[in-house]
């Protein structure tokens, strides 16, 4: 089957009865931009791989039995939405995943993450954190709860540099571009995070130093702040500088604030390892409580092309 190209990329999970709300989100964006729905799931069992054996003929036949009910399972879940079924059967999930975002060449993957009882924190599995790390697009991470009508973006920046061509200008811009279709508002927030107060006090006489220019370090913050809103046109009204550390702060500003979706860059660390979250963005993304949105940096570089 050919796979139609630019459109999103939504990754099941794969229990036949699951809920999935990557589909439900999948499919409000898709319609919202007008463009085309890719669902794709893997029906590999490994149950079932034990059940039939080295049984070549029952293994086949159980097999088509399984992606026919994924097929029934995906046109109750879609209604009246038209999409692109994408059912494989391959032991290796990786590169299973790989290979189904060459073919697709998705605008956006969205993918569900799971939930630990009242924390509502993000669990994060192998599938996620391949797609974040190696995914040539946006990856849309999902929790169950539904959006707001209309939803609620947040878009997290640090302002530092005057560089229309950074990685801040990227999130916003990206954070424009899938919110405006939704009618969703948006938020800029950055987070001031002040240096360890222990490392200050092991330094001795640097904590009076800091201490006198912490709101010198305030003030040049919230002037970065305000100019890049002006940059961009964001009104100041639409824009938050809060204090604390990063990942906890941002978490508590969005359930506080009723963000639906997080959108969030990440950062290059060396050549090796091509793209990884920094340590405080893989923090953020394991406290926040809302959807979160990953945008790659440009000219990010992989081999899932």
């Amino acid at each position: 089957m050919t796979i139609p190209t630019d459109g999103i990329l939504v990754v099941l999970d794969r229990q036949l009865m699951a809920p999935q709300p990557a589909l439900k989100k999948g499919r409000l964006l898709a319609a919202a931009l007008n463009c085309p729905l890719v669902v794709a799931v893997n029906s590999d069992s490994s149950a079932m791989r034990r059940a039939v054996g080295l049984d070549q003929k029952r293994r086949q036949t159980a097999e088509q039995q399984i992606r026919n009910a994924w097929e029934r399972r995906i046109q109750d879940l879609l209604a009246d939405t038209e999409a692109t079924v994408h059912i494989t059967t391959n032991k290796d999930q990786d590169e299973d995943l790989r290979q189904t975002v060459i073919a697709a060449k998705p605008c956006l993957v969205v993918v569900h993450t799971s939930e630990e009882g009242t924390l509502r924190r993000h669990l994060f599995t192998p599938r996620d954190w391949l797609l974040i790390r190696r995914a040539p697009c946006p990856v849309l991470c999902v929790q169950d709860r539904p959006w707001s009508e209309p939803p609620v973006f947040s878009a997290a920046i640090e302002p530092e540099e005057e560089d229309e061509s950074g990685l801040d200008a990227t999130v916003l811009a990206a954070a424009r571009e899938w919110s405006a279709p939704l009618r969703a508002s948006l938020n800029a927030v950055h987070v001031l995070e002040h240096p360890d107060e222990t490392l200050l006090l092991v330094a001795g006489e640097a904590l009076p130093e800091y201490a006198a220019s912490a709101e010198s370090i305030r003030k040049s913050h919230r002037e970065a702040l305000d100019r890049f809103a002006e940059r961009h046109g964001l009104p100041l009204e639409r824009t938050e500088m809060l204090e604390g550390p990063i990942a906890g702060t941002l978490a508590d500003y969005c359930e506080n604030n009723g963000t639906d979706v997080l959108v969030v860059g990440t950062v290059r660390r060396n050549k090796v390892e091509r793209l990884l979250l920094g340590a405080t963005a893989e923090s953020l993304l394991v406290h926040a409580r809302n959807d979160v949105l990953v945008i790659k940096p440009d000219g990010f570089n992989t081999d899932w092309r």
